[in-house]
């Protein structure tokens, strides 16, 4: 039989999470300026404060100046390519590396990493450590003694609803089984931060839902603040609104994508053969211009109204409007910026 949920552990938010998720995401953080940080801090006070700081191995400049402000109770997503400096940057968030230079403030503290400071942060790597044939209980048992609030009964309850054994080596699990293991740690860990690398890698696409839902129910359920890195925009798309693009230990931009992509919009057209396209094509508020013989999609920004009447005067056979997706939210928030987003991301 499995075990009780605590009544507010991480065991009740994970019955939740089994549920369709209905309710609108969790808020998430942003990144620089007043004006984001005023938003930022809407749901609470400033939690996490990243104020130029810099890393470097050798000559080599991993984390490059960068500077964030991360709110209470919000959700971060760190993008960007392999080398970019996301590892780097959450290891140092972390307390596993010592930063070069810059400030990082937790809870507002000056002294960041003491022990009173760490047992509220936990950190998952990309590729966790465990003892030699440790099981989840016995991980869970070293955990417990790092972090006062770790709740045991919810481990072994959200371990068996997943069927991972609690007594089975940790070695003997698959990468996926490992990531669910080692993610079910964290949240019962119950810290008020966790800083994830490679957050769903190697889960199938029905324990990444599971976990998804999972993060948003702890988010609900307690003063709760996540950081994750990812290379895959689409793993991050529909927890995190707010994302940091890192590019070469920079970042190259962060922000609510969704809120500042406000006035742009995408069609998707079909046009009878004779249509002539090029003025569409070449338009200044044309983003994107995707053509698949008379089908053709259309990423506008600006005013969709004076789009309409151009592409209405080339007769189209239909017209309809379509939602955007983030890697295209992004891709238009970049060109508008005269850079092109796609070569970090590729």
């Amino acid at each position: 039989m499995p075990r009780k949920a605590s009544r507010n552990g991480s065991g009740l938010a994970f019955k939740q999470g089994f549920m369709a998720d209905e309710a609108e995401p969790a808020a998430m953080g942003r990144t620089h300026g007043e004006g984001y940080k005023r938003r930022a801090c809407r749901k609470g006070r400033l939690m996490i404060k990243i104020n130029d700081l810099t890393k470097y191995f050798d000559d080599v400049c991993a984390v490059n100046h960068v500077s964030l402000e991360i709110g209470d109770g919000t959700m971060l997503g760190l993008l960007g390519t392999n080398g970019a400096g996301k590892t780097t940057l959450l290891r140092v968030l972390s307390g596993v590396l010592e930063a070069d230079g810059g400030e990082i403030r937790l809870d507002g503290e000056e002294a960041p990493f003491s022990p009173s400071c760490k047992e509220k942060l936990f950190y998952l790597p990309d590729d966790p450590y465990y003892f030699p044939n440790a099981s989840i209980r016995v991980m869970a048992d070293f955990f417990g003694k790092q972090y006062p609030d770790m709740d045991a009964e919810s481990v072994s309850y959200m371990a068996e609803s997943l069927n991972l054994d609690m007594l089975q080596p940790i070695r003997t699990f698959s990468k996926g089984m490992r990531r669910q293991a080692f993610l079910i740690l964290a949240l019962c860990s119950r810290t008020k931060y966790l800083f994830c690398d490679e957050v769903f890698d190697g889960l199938d696409p029905i324990a990444t839902e599971i976990m998804k839902n999972l993060f948003r129910q702890e988010m609900k359920a307690r003063e709760f603040t996540i950081v994750v890195a990812s290379h895959k925009l689409g793993e991050l798309e529909d927890v995190c609104g707010n994302i940091a693009i890192l590019h070469k230990g920079g970042v190259v931009t962060a922000g609510d994508f969704r809120a500042q992509a406000g006035n742009v919009r995408k069609f998707q057209c079909v046009f009878p053969l004779k249509a002539e396209l090029d003025g569409i094509r070449r338009h200044p508020q044309i983003v994107r211009f995707h053509e698949d013989a008379r089908f053709i999609t259309l990423v506008t920004r600006g005013d969709a109204d004076e789009i309409l009447a151009l592409v209405n005067g080339q007769n189209p056979v239909f017209v309809g409007e379509v939602p955007l997706n983030l890697e295209e939210m992004f891709i238009a928030e970049m060109e508008g910026a005269g850079y092109d987003i796609r070569k970090v991301l590729s």
